[in-house]
């Protein structure tokens, strides 16, 4: 048996300096989703179990020998940023602060206090098992005498320490055995809690594993720390947004234009559209994901903003339905890029190898589905003499547009003048197994077969063309403001 009293007791000694008053006072709140202050000038924001940051003396339990010096004490807050604080992301955490009642050290008017960041995959509200614990980051600080009474700042910004989403964050102050120099630290702690509790393992006291407070008699402890931190994707942002039935990818502009655009079959009934969204966790969008919304009068507001409201973006939303618009052309003989022009003008220029026999060209007209053109797509025709009128119409609807489709002969390393160019890169090619695309602002790119069939499409840079049979294929590449139409040559 050891003859050293080891006793968990109050803290009772108080200095001068030590007081309440040290500190601000209740801030008035009284719910978890708002005890969320942000700070100024920044996107980071806290998370605290303390409606107070008042010290009440003496109010800290310990393990140590008789108020000289203390042992090896570990206090726990745990949390559940998803359940009790409505956090819905990931999240950065930058910065702890922790009340310090009071430091006497022993050596050099300073001693050390260890911080831990731990994760978990869930929690009771009542149990902290030690084993479920996976260290996310460590630091060790200087807590020096005059600190007492203060809130004492762990800066971790060194590093993205980040607890993914729907993890808990739980976070451990460990006061290392200071019988050797002779310290004596005591963690500020009060009874003004918005909920939770502290858990301590005090190992020379017997307290192995960490355990709640109210355990040992002490149900009115609470340390008092705060967390800070961010959005893991501060910024908003709308990923994707899907209406089941659209004819073509989604258009997404981001910084200056900020507009999303659908394209919906001909006969779709634009007033009761109902979007899926995708946007990054933690933010929030407005109108919702899943609700119906009238886009028949024109674009509709969408704002993406995080739940505290620190930042948000508006996009203008069109869903509007095709027109009589060609969206793209190609012929075997393509020397460049096809340019097409819509309102007022309505014309395609194709370039083609200069050589080429324009009184025997089958160019491959591409229109939204449920639309037709007259001549029909892929048909033979006399380019020689000028432009050939193609008339794009609907099925059933009485939607018409008159085109004036121009193929001209290029030089070999020439392409059409264009006030608007764009420098496309292809590579190999002919290709194998794969074909790179470089473009300025590109956005996506289908793969069409000879008949202009679409067969995939990709937002990548890279095309997988192992799973294509050898032959001649069609690139029609979206960038920010047109579409290129490329050929490539698969050879296995």
């Amino acid at each position: 048996m050891k003859n050293i009293l080891l006793i968990i007791i109050f803290q009772l000694f108080i200095t001068i300096g030590i007081v309440a008053q040290n500190f601000s006072g209740n801030d008035g709140f009284t719910k978890h989703d708002i005890i969320l202050k942000q700070e100024k000038k920044s996107k980071s924001f806290k998370v605290t179990h303390s409606a107070s940051q008042n010290i009440i003396p003496g109010n800290t339990a310990s393990c140590n020998f008789q108020g000289q010096y203390h042992y090896e004490n570990s206090y726990y807050l745990a949390y559940d940023l998803k359940n009790d604080f409505n956090l819905n992301g990931d999240w950065i955490v930058q910065r702890v602060e922790v009340a310090v009642e009071e430091a006497s050290a022993g050596v050099n008017f300073e001693q050390p206090l260890t911080v831990k960041l731990w994760v978990m995959s869930s929690y009771n509200h009542n149990t902290i098992i030690q084993d479920s614990l996976t260290l996310l980051a460590s630091d060790t600080v200087s807590v020096s005498d005059t600190e007492s009474g203060t809130l004492k700042s762990i800066d971790f910004t060194s590093d993205f320490y980040t607890v993914s989403e729907g993890k808990v964050l739980v976070v451990e102050f460990l006061l290392p055995d200071g019988q050797d120099n002779g310290n004596l630290l005591f963690l500020g702690s009060n009874n003004d809690r918005i909920s939770d509790s502290t858990y301590i393992k005090a190992p020379f006291c017997g307290i192995n594993e960490p355990v709640n407070v109210s355990e040992i008699l002490f149900p009115d402890m609470m340390i008092i720390a705060n967390i800070y931190g961010e959005y893991a994707s501060p910024n908003p942002q709308i990923q994707s947004f899907v209406v089941n039935g659209q004819l073509t990818d989604t258009e997404i502009k981001n910084e200056p234009d900020y507009t999303v655009k659908i394209i919906m079959p001909a006969d779709t009934s634009l007033s009761e559209i109902t979007p899926q969204i995708q946007i990054p966790a933690g933010f929030q969008i407005t109108p919702a994901s899943g609700e119906t919304v009238d886009f028949s009068q024109g674009a509709v507001t969408y704002t993406v903003d995080n739940n505290f409201a620190k930042v948000s973006q508006s996009w203008d939303v069109s869903v509007v339905n095709a027109g009589p618009d060609i969206t793209g052309a190609n012929l075997p003989q393509i020397n460049g890029d096809v340019v097409i022009n819509g309102s007022p003008d309505f014309t395609v220029t194709i370039p083609v190898v200069e050589g080429s026999d324009l009184t025997s060209l089958s160019p491959y007209i591409y229109v939204y589905d449920g639309f037709v053109t007259t001549p029909e797509s892929g048909s033979l025709q006399d380019f020689s003499s000028g432009a050939v009128t193609y008339t794009v119409s609907h099925s059933t609807l009485p939607l018409t547009q008159d085109w004036q489709v121009s193929v001209i002969e290029t030089p070999a390393t020439s392409s059409v003048k264009n006030p608007r160019p764009e420098t496309v890169k292809i590579y190999p090619n002919p290709a194998d197994d794969f074909v790179i695309v470089k473009c300025k602002g590109l956005q996506r790119t289908e793969v069409l077969d000879f008949s202009g069939k679409k067969l995939f499409h990709t937002s990548g840079k890279m095309i997988n063309t192992s799973a294509l049979p050898s032959g001649i294929y069609f690139l029609k590449i979206f960038t920010e403001n047109k579409v290129l139409n490329k050929k490539i040559i698969i050879i296995h």
